[in-house]
Parts: C-alpha cells; structure tokens; sequence
C-alpha cells in the first residue's frame, strides 16, 4: 500500500515538474518571439525615420532653391512672371539622391480695379525612388501686377539693386532685415503717388478742383485764392468730421489710446488742440464749442506744412500706447515728417497684433504743397512703428534700430541704423484710391506645409 502512494506520488512530481518545464519553454518562446517582433518593428521605424529624415532634407532644399529664385527674379523681363516662373521650365522634375522629386502647379487670376492678383500655389512631391516613403511641401505665392494700391505693397524703394545680387541681399548692406515671407519691390525709375484725388476725398471737396478757393468755400470762409490763416480747421458737416487740415507748420502731433477712445493732441504754436474719439464712433470732445457728440471722426489729418514731431503721448508713470485697437489713422503731410517716439498700437486682448495704426503720406497735391517732402525717424533704439509710412522722397532713419509693422514705399532710403519689418496690410478705406502705376510685384510667399503622405494618396 505504501509503495503504490510512493509511486503515484513519484508520478506526481515528475508530471508536475514536466508541466512546469513546459510553461517555462513556452514563456521563454512567447519572450523570444516578442523580442524579435520588437526587434523588427525598431527596424522598421529607424527605417522609416531614416527615410522621412532624408525626404524632408530634399524637400527643404527645393523649397530653398524656389524661395531663392522668387528673391533673384526681374519680374519686368518677363512677360508673365507667374506664369513662366511656376512652371516645370523653372522648377522641373527630377532625382536629388535617393528621391524624385514631382512639381505641382495650379493658378487663379482675379482683377481688382486697374490691378490683376495672381495667387499660385506649388506642391513638391518627394518619394523614394526604392521605398515606400513620400512627403510633400507646399507653397503658396501671391503676385500683384498693373495700378497697385499702396496698401498692398510690402516694401517698395526707388534704387538700382547691382548686377548678380538680390533686393534683398542689397538691402541687407543698407541695414534693413525682412522675414522670408517678404518680397521686396526695388524700381530704378522710381514710382509715382497721385495725392490730388487723395487730398481732395479727405477734404470732401468730390469731383471739384483743389484749389484753395474750393477749400476756403468748404471750410466756410471768404472765398479767395489766398491759402487760409495759418491754424487748425474742421472739414465738417452734421454727421461727420472728414479731416482736420492743419494750415502751416505743426510743432507737434502726440496720440495716446485710452480705454474706449483715442485721444490726438495738437500743437501749432503756443496754441493747443486735443480731439477725443470713439474710433468707428463719435465725438467725446473737441476744442470748438460747438456740441459735435453726434459727430463721426474720420481719422483723418491734412497738414499743409511741417510736422516736426509726431510721438506718442507720455504721462508719468504710466506705459501708454499710441493707437487705440480700432483706430486706422490718415495723416497727410504736403512738407516733411518726423517721428520722435515708438508708435504703437494697443493690443486685442492678451495678444497684440500687428497692424499700423498709422498711415503717414507725404507728397505733393497741387495747391496742397509747401517745400521739401519726406519721412524722418528720430526715435531712439529698439523703436516700433505700428505705421505705414508712404513717401515718394526719401526715408531717412537716424542711427537707431526700429521696427516697423506695416509697409514701406520710399523714393530713396538713407539708413544710418537698423530696420526690421514685418508686413501689416493697412485698412484705411480713403487710402485705397493711392496707387503706384505700372508695378509688378510678390507680395508674399509662404510655406503652407510639409507632412508625410501615402502613396494611395496622391493624386
């Protein structure tokens, strides 16, 4: 009997340790197996981090070379610059390494006015030739070409750029920096403004002639060819201030934004004036006595003359902006301009957006005229300008660094310091009647994307 209970005891054990052995086998298999299946998914991703890796290199290289082309080209030797430059002529297909490399175009044309706008896009296609692996870049390019608003101009300067570089590498040497989006304008022949119209919407005076007898009989004085007395005058009817025009020199011209207005003060003399606004509404004071509290600015200032100062309001102790969030002001100036300060504009929010608060022209008009015209900063360093700033004489930046948020269109720059710049397209409605004729342009050029894509994907 005690044998048998040995024996099946013996029998036990052994079938116990026979199964234990068993699932000790099939754990070590079902390890192995799970370290070679990681082993080979490792592989495959370095692979395909490789892969991408090298796909991306080739795709960054030709957008490189497109972004370089678009920054070299004479847009006025060819006949159709979209067209010819987005084109397999000049970006053809071809092998860089271990990829082909596909172009892809497409156009649309709308006209606006006197002015057509070219909007071209490119995709690059990147695929292994011996792979399975495709990314694709694409870019986005806009063309503006005929009687330009100014407005859609980034930069735009009278200079002659040297054989073999680029406007942009020359204007590196003259101290301006633009991010890549930005394509620069460069015309040896200059460009011309036409301010009369401008002046005479600003003032009101419609299809009449700007003279100063059509001004003096708007601004209800004696009607003479006499210029008016030197002061500050109201182009007003009963629902809307549509300019103040500054007769004679201005000493200073100060903005401040306040919490639901923007205050202007003006100074001709030893004489003061400050203008209080709701931007888009009314008015909440003004030096005349009349009650205008049913009146609408249009943010609109004419100065037939100087303005030596345009600046920013300061109060002690306080950080003031310039520019209320919704104010897009006109400032027209017949002589010279200078700007003593930043000129910024409050921000929406808790993010500020760029955008000129400002627009300064400076120009003849007609009778409208007196001297030399131009810009001038004297700001001090690391200065922002939330302006647009539009002369068809010279820009003149003292040794300073400024940076500017909005556009630039100058006959000729004379830059002792440093400009940095970043496009804002204004919005001022009056400023959309002054263009640059016979103008081709890239207004911008933007990466829009690069992504990995299937190959069942494509089109």
């Amino acid at each position: 009997m005690k044998k048998n209970i040995l024996i099946e005891g013996c029998r036990g054990n052994i079938l116990a340790a026979m199964l234990f052995v068993l699932l000790c086998g099939a754990l070590c298999m079902t390890l192995l197996t799970h370290s070679i299946g990681h082993h080979r998914i490792m592989k495959i991703r370095r692979m395909r981090a490789a892969g991408l890796a090298e796909l991306q290199d080739q795709l960054s290289l030709e957008i490189h070379r497109v972004f370089d082309t678009l920054n070299h080209v004479d847009l006025y030797s060819l006949e159709d610059p979209a067209v010819e430059l987005f084109s397999l002529q000049t970006f053809p297909d071809h092998t860089s390494g271990s990829a082909r490399l596909q172009h892809f175009f497409s156009h649309e044309n709308t006209s606006i006015g006197n002015m057509d706008r070219i909007q071209v896009r490119l995709r690059v296609l990147a695929a292994q030739i011996k792979g399975r692996y495709c990314m694709e870049g694409e870019i986005q390019s806009t063309f503006l070409q005929g009687a330009v608003p100014i407005q859609h101009i980034p930069l735009l300067l009278q200079a002659h750029v040297p054989a073999g570089r680029s406007a942009r590498e020359w204007l590196s040497t003259q101290g301006v920096r633009l991010p890549g989006t930005v394509v620069p304008t460069l015309k040896a022949g200059g460009f011309d403004l036409e301010l009369k119209r401008l002046v005479q919407r600003a003032l009101d005076l419609g299809n009449l002639e700007l003279t100063w007898s059509e001004v003096r009989r708007r601004l209800g004085l004696e009607v003479t060819e006499a210029p008016p007395p030197p002061g500050i005058y109201l182009v007003r009817d009963s629902e809307c201030i549509h300019a103040v025009l500054v007769q004679g020199d201005l000493n200073k011209l100060e903005f401040s934004s306040h919490p639901g207005y923007q205050y202007i003060k003006m100074t001709q003399g030893t004489n003061t004036y400050i203008l209080e606004y709701e931007p888009e509404g009314t008015i909440l004071d003004c030096w005349i006595p009349d009650p205008l509290s049913t009146t609408v600015f249009s943010e609109c200032i004419v100065i037939n003359g100087n303005c030596y100062s345009v600046a920013t309001r300061q109060e002690p102790g306080k950080e003031i902006r310039a520019f209320h969030p919704d104010s897009r002001i006109t400032l027209l100036v017949s002589g010279q301009v200078t700007v003593t300060s930043s000129l910024e504009r409050e921000g929406l929010g808790v993010r500020r957006i760029p955008s000129p608060g400002i627009s300064i022209v400076c120009g003849k008009t007609g009778a409208i005229n007196a001297g030399d015209q131009g810009i001038q900063l004297s700001t001090g360093n690391h200065s922002v300008l939330d302006a647009a700033l539009i002369s068809a004489h010279d820009l003149t930046n003292s040794e300073n660094s400024v940076h500017i948020n909005g556009n630039i269109c100058a006959g000729n720059l004379d830059n002792s310091g440093e400009i940095t710049f970043t496009f804002a397209r204004g919005q001022q409605d009056l400023l959309e009647e002054l263009t640059a004729r016979n103008i081709r342009l890239i207004q911008s050029i933007k990466l829009l994307r690069i992504e990995e894509v299937r190959r069942d994907e494509i089109d």
